[in-house]
Parts: structure tokens; C-alpha cells; sequence
């Protein structure tokens, strides 16, 4: 048996659901008390909806004071979802419909049904419904516009010019993806404008649609901007997006340093630095000269060898996450180029060079023999062997990377900030 946390009504009870392989159903369990018990949502990106949501007790958790922001939604749960958003949504389809896959003993069947007859789902064929099946992205927007009789009032071509991956919509979809981005319903995380349609929607990802869809029927209040703006797309008519001056564009360079008095960095040609932190350098500005990462801000991160073969071909830094002060924003998507920096034999490094480093252990102990004594370098960084086996040839050879001239990072997609900064830090 799976346990499974389902969107509760306002009035249910019920909060995880027990699945075997013949029949749903329903087991009772109590969910936390308040959105502050969520456990495992305090730095997530959908914080802010969750939480609207769960004070209006149209969602909960699981047992265990979770919300698992980042787990598949199917169908089923879906469908009881927007019956707990929306209960008093007129029916269009009054007769209902049978889909074979739902028995009347299901736990969701009153709830599909009843999606059904309110114009917001309808079976993805003639005959069943795949309640169990998880639910894409698009199909998440295509029900919330569908049952609330949402259509676009600009083109649609246009319209959709907001989105990267536009061309990734399906012709079904394109007209209420329209409506649901003009009526600022769609929310995109990490990148505003990559919709990623054909991605199995999350349970954050879902209660952020969801209340966008409320505050757009004006059953919620309109969430801080600054927290939550730039993941909200808000096309116009003519396809432009909101928050432009929050945007750090695609292709942006970042200038960095080490994290300790600018020390290189010494590792061995197979080795990963799984956790590396690089500070910014210099300001990054919008057009309006207004600072939207500062100076000193914080870029973590992974460097990692690349090979072809047994050919080592450099080292690439990834970045994970930004720290601009106390916000923290995940994902970014910035890398470095491919860098080979300072290839040296062990025997041929200066010690000066070692102690103003920041050095594997894996390096530290082949200098160490190598020089014939200790090494006291500024800071050891944990590693792991991620690339080829090295070659004879490299087995005493080190790699000097200085990340100023070496790991200039670049924005591979377009990357939204909650606001402009006030100065350098």
C-alpha cells in the first residue's frame, strides 16, 4: 500500500489516501493544524501560495507536518482540487458521465463527477477518465480556464510570444494557455518564460495556479509582488512581460572571486567540488543603471571535470543558487565556460601559491609528498572523484584555477530578482 496526501474541501477530513492495486480508498488522518506546520516549505519558491491556501483550509499536508511542494498531482486529486477552490461553480454538463476507470466506489469519483458537470475535466477518451494518471502543466491550465469560461481577448500567437518554449504547447492547449497567461494565472519556476507544458505539474506548481485563479474570480487578495512577482507571467496583448526591470537577461556575464581573500583554487584533473562558493564582483545593473545582483553577493555551486574519454577537457562551474543578502533564490541557471586553468606537476608549485589557496585534500596530499612538506593552505574544500581515472601522465599533476579569469559565469535563460538592490554590499 502507497500513501498518497490529497487536497482536502473545506469541510473533509481527509488528507492522505490509501491505493492498492484494485480500488481507492480514503483513509483519515489528521492534518497539520496551520500553514506554519509545514515543515519542508520554508525556502521553497511556492511558500507564499501554499500557505494562502492552506489558512483558507483548501489544502493540507500529510501526516508528518510535510507538504511535499515537489510531488506529482494526478488527475483524481486534481479534480478535487478545484472542487475545493471553486464548490459553487455552475454546472454546464448537468447529466454527468460515466468513465469506466472510476468506480462509484472511488474515493474521488463524487469529486470527478462533479469537475465534470462544472465544464472544468473531461476524460481523455471517450470512456475513461485515468484518474491515477499525473497531470502535465498544460492540462492543469487548459482545466482552470476551461471551468472558469476563460478565453483570450488578444491573439493567441502573440500572446504566447512570452514563452521560449511556445512552440512545446499543443494546438488543444494554445487558446487557454493565452487566457490563463493574460489573466496572469500562470506562474513559471525557476525561468518566467519557459512554461514547460508537457512537465508533470507539482503541488507547489499547483497551488500557485490555483491561486492566481482565485485572485482572477476575486476569491483571494493579490500576493506581495516582491516575493512572488517574477515567477507570475503577466503578458499584455502584445506579448511583452511584466517586471522587465527586474530582469537579468539572458546571456549576462558575472564576474567572481573566491570566497577567501581571492585564493586560487587547487584540485586534481578527476575531481568534483560538489558545494563551492564564489562572490560577485562587480554590480549587475538593468538599463536603468538600477543594481539587481550587488557586489559581494553569493553564488553556490559545483565545478566539475569533463572528459571525452580519457581526454580531461576542463573544469565547469554550476551555479545553484544566488544569496543576494538574506534571499535566496535556487535554480539559477548560470554556468562557466569550459576552463582548463594552471596544469602543473605537483613537483613544480610554488608553496606561496599552495598556502594562498583554497585546496582538495586528494591535492594537499600529493603536494605535501611531492614537496617533501606540510602544506598549510588557506582553506580545504571538500571533494569527490567524479571524472575519468587519470592518465600516468596526470597522476602527479594539479589544476590552479583563479575564478576571477577563469569561472566567468554566464545566464544561460532569462533570471527575474524580487527587487532592485539598494547599493553594493
Amino acid at each position: 500500500m502507497s500513501i498518497f496526501s490529497g487536497f482536502t474541501s473545506k469541510t473533509a477530513a481527509l488528507v492522505a489516501l490509501g491505493i492498492t492495486a484494485n480500488a481507492v480508498v480514503p483513509l483519515a488522518i489528521s492534518a497539520p493544524a496551520t500553514a506554519a506546520d509545514f515543515s519542508d516549505v520554508n525556502n521553497h519558491w511556492a511558500r507564499p501560495f501554499i500557505e494562502a491556501l492552506a489558512d483558507q483550509k483548501i489544502i493540507s499536508g500529510y501526516s508528518d507536518g510535510t507538504f511535499k511542494p515537489d510531488q506529482a498531482v494526478t488527475r483524481a486529486e486534481f479534480a478535487a482540487l478545484v472542487q475545493a477552490a471553486f464548490p459553487n461553480n455552475r454546472e454546464t454538463r448537468p447529466q454527468g458521465y460515466t468513465f469506466r476507470d472510476v468506480s462509484t466506489n472511488h474515493w474521488a469519483y463524487n469529486k470527478i463527477q462533479k469537475a465534470y458537470k462544472t465544464g472544468f475535466m473531461s476524460g481523455v477518451t471517450t470512456t475513461n477518465f485515468a484518474p491515477d494518471t499525473k497531470i502535465p502543466r498544460v492540462q492543469a491550465l487548459v482545466t482552470l480556464t476551461s471551468g472558469l469560461n476563460i478565453d483570450p481577448q488578444g491573439s493567441t500567437s502573440t500572446i504566447l510570444r512570452a514563452y521560449q518554449d511556445a512552440t512545446e504547447i499543443p494546438q488543444y492547449a494554445r487558446n487557454k494557455v493565452a487566457a490563463a497567461t493574460e489573466k496572469r494565472m500562470v506562474v513559471n519556476y525557476p525561468v518566467v518564460d519557459r512554461l514547460r507544458p508537457n512537465q508533470i505539474t507539482t503541488r507547489g506548481e499547483v497551488a500557485a495556479f490555483l491561486y492566481q485563479a482565485m485572485v482572477n474570480q476575486g476569491q483571494a487578495q493579490t500576493l506581495d509582488t516582491t516575493a512572488v512577482n517574477r515567477y507570475i507571467v503577466g503578458a499584455t496583448t502584445d506579448g511583452t512581460t511584466q517586471n522587465a526591470n527586474l530582469r537579468v537577461r539572458s546571456g549576462q556575464t558575472i564576474v567572481v572571486r573566491g570566497a577567501d581573500a581571492r585564493p586560487r583554487i587547487l584540485l586534481l584533473p578527476n575531481e568534483s567540488i560538489p558545494n563551492l562558493t564564489l562572490i560577485v564582483d562587480q554590480d549587475i545593473r538593468n538599463s536603468a543603471n538600477e543594481i539587481l545582483i550587488p557586489r559581494n553577493s553569493q553564488i553556490e555551486g559545483r565545478l566539475s571535470p569533463l572528459s571525452s574519454g580519457n581526454q580531461f577537457l576542463g573544469m565547469r562551474f554550476d551555479a545553484r543558487r544566488l544569496i543576494i543578502g538574506n534571499q535566496s533564490y535556487d535554480q539559477i541557471d548560470a554556468t562557466s565556460r569550459i576552463v582548463t586553468g594552471q596544469q602543473q606537476q605537483a613537483s613544480s608549485v610554488n608553496t606561496g601559491t599552495v598556502e594562498n589557496a583554497a585546496i582538495t585534500a586528494a591535492a594537499q596530499a600529493i603536494l605535501g609528498r611531492v614537496l617533501g612538506q606540510s602544506v598549510n593552505p588557506i582553506n580545504i574544500l571538500g571533494s569527490i572523484f567524479t571524472g575519468q581515472t587519470p592518465t600516468t601522465q596526470q597522476q602527479d599533476q594539479v589544476i590552479i584555477i583563479d575564478p576571477r579569469q577563469d569561472l566567468q559565469l554566464t545566464f544561460n535563460s532569462d533570471f527575474y530578482v524580487n527587487r532592485v538592490a539598494t547599493g553594493s554590499n
